[in-house]
């Protein structure tokens, strides 16, 4: 696949990478200045993922700078936007929040608190010395009798934050979640993480936004109870608007213990009773003319479907794979390492695994990588992968059966419950872990491999035989 294109604003110079734009027209009289130009400090061998995190701070960063040329008034801006302008001086000046602190000699200190005379410097006079326009802007005030505005706010921010040690707190609950995904390494232009900021998002709906004190678990659980209520009263399943806050509460106990918040565990109602829906998993005979399908279709869509069917994969799995490292599909035992991508990214360490191939090898090698680079772009792709199967097959139908299919069809087949929970990811990960500690070489000559790749063959019998059955010019080699 061709590397993904920077994002509007990225430049690279020789090894490094900036972020630069130009300064809206209508504001450059104000700027004295047409480019806004901010080092992401990254090299040029820097991931997507570290690029994209590094792009929303500086593209926020910018936005905020040009608001500070419309509006000059502190109080149109949040406490952490004040923050954030604050940084941004520290950064262009070079400096860090409690740069000064520990330039005290404590022996010295003590002689100047017995004569009540300064000898020694102390963090304010370097802080002076750093940001001269401090005090020029204290005069200012002085002799004017007015507030600060806001640049002159984020100077008296900064000139007071190279002075102190304490560890910058988040204000607010917004900025909370920032440091969260921050802390987290979550690429806000992936599929996954504008799934992650949208339920955030909808969440701050019902909670508000709001300065962190030990007050806050109060408010975040009446507005919790709000958004659950509303959600249920939408028709939505209790155990996926619950799932749905799993992110935001896990947020929450990572602040607290981070930033030492010293706030009482937020808790959720007791989830209300729930019947879940059946798990309609394909016939034998349906998945006989799914495969049918997909071997007349020969196509990306194919592909994902007759992985999905052997291995019991989402398409969000899919998605994530990579196709030099985890596509060995020509050796003599075919196989694909599940391992999440270059972030690793499963929904769950058990779901790393390795997926025996017994049939469409050909079909899986030549449109699999197509269908790879699709599902990481579509918004959907579950979406896409359903509608073929309830176009073909049912309306009853939709991908994530193909999960509960492959499990029936292990169950069905009396196969050993390690090996299809190996396969399928649901436990086993002793078994996953160790073989993929053992490298591709060392993976293909394994009897582990081989030993599933034996467990597949029975789960999908049926298929096979199936397969055996269809005229010579319809069958995709098994390879296994």
């Amino acid at each position: 696949m061709s590397k993904r294109k920077d994002p509007k604003g990225i430049k690279r110079t020789g090894d490094t990478i900036r972020y630069q734009r130009a300064v809206p027209t209508s504001l450059q009289h104000i700027a004295r200045k047409r480019l806004w130009t901010r080092s992401l400090g990254l090299k040029k061998n820097a991931t997507d993922t570290e690029i994209a995190a590094a792009w929303v701070e500086a593209n926020k960063a910018f936005e905020l700078y040009c608001r500070t040329l419309e509006n000059s008034s502190p109080a149109a801006y949040t406490e952490n936007e004040l923050d954030r302008l604050a940084e941004d001086i520290l950064r262009r000046k070079g400096l860090q929040p409690g740069q000064f602190t520990g330039v005290l000699r404590p022996e010295i200190t003590a002689q100047e608190e017995a004569t009540q005379t300064q000898l020694q410097n102390h963090p304010y006079n370097y802080a002076d010395g750093a940001i001269p326009e401090f005090d020029d802007i204290v005069d200012d005030l002085r002799r004017e009798d007015r507030q600060p505005t806001v640049q002159e706010e984020a100077v008296i921010r900064a000139w007071k934050a190279v002075q102190t040690r304490q560890k910058q707190k988040p204000k607010t609950l917004d900025s909370l979640w920032r440091a969260y995904l921050k802390n987290r390494s979550v690429n806000p232009e992936s599929r996954e993480g504008a799934r992650i900021q949208t339920r955030w998002d909808k969440l701050l709906g019902f909670v508000k936004d709001t300065v962190v004190t030990p007050e806050t678990p109060d408010h975040i659980e009446v507005g919790i109870d709000e958004y659950v209520e509303h959600e249920l009263e939408r028709g939505l399943a209790p155990p996926s608007v619950y799932r749905s806050l799993r992110e935001p509460l896990a947020c929450f106990k990572w602040a607290n213990r981070y930033y030492r918040l010293k706030w009482r565990v937020i808790e959720t109602q007791p989830q209300p009773p729930h019947k879940a829906k059946t798990k309609n998993p394909l016939t034998h005979e349906d998945q006989r003319i799914l495969l049918d399908t997909c071997l007349t279709s020969n196509d990306w869509v194919s592909a994902a479907l007759l992985l999905m069917l052997q291995g019991g994969c989402m398409p969000s799995e899919i998605a994530r794979l990579r196709p030099k490292q985890d596509l060995q599909l020509l050796g003599k035992q075919p196989y694909i390492i599940i391992s999440g991508g270059d972030a690793g990214q499963t929904k769950q360490e058990a779901r790393k695994r390795l997926v025996p191939i017994v049939f469409g090898t050909e079909l899986l090698g030549e449109h699999l990588p197509e269908a790879i680079a699709r599902l990481g772009t579509v918004k959907e792709p579950s979406a896409t992968i359903s509608k073929r199967l309830k176009t073909k097959i049912g309306a009853q139908y939709s991908s994530h059966c193909l999960r509960h299919t492959f499990r029936a069809n292990g169950s069905s087949a009396s196969v050993n419950p390690m090996h299809l929970q190996a396969i399928g990811g649901w436990t086993g990960e002793k078994v996953n872990k160790v073989m993929l500690n053992y490298g591709t070489e060392g993976i293909e000559d394994s009897e582990m491999l081989s030993t599933l790749t034996e467990a597949s063959q029975q789960i999908h019998r049926h298929l096979l035989a199936h397969l055996k059955q269809q005229p010579e010019s319809n069958v995709v080699p098994l390879r296994g």
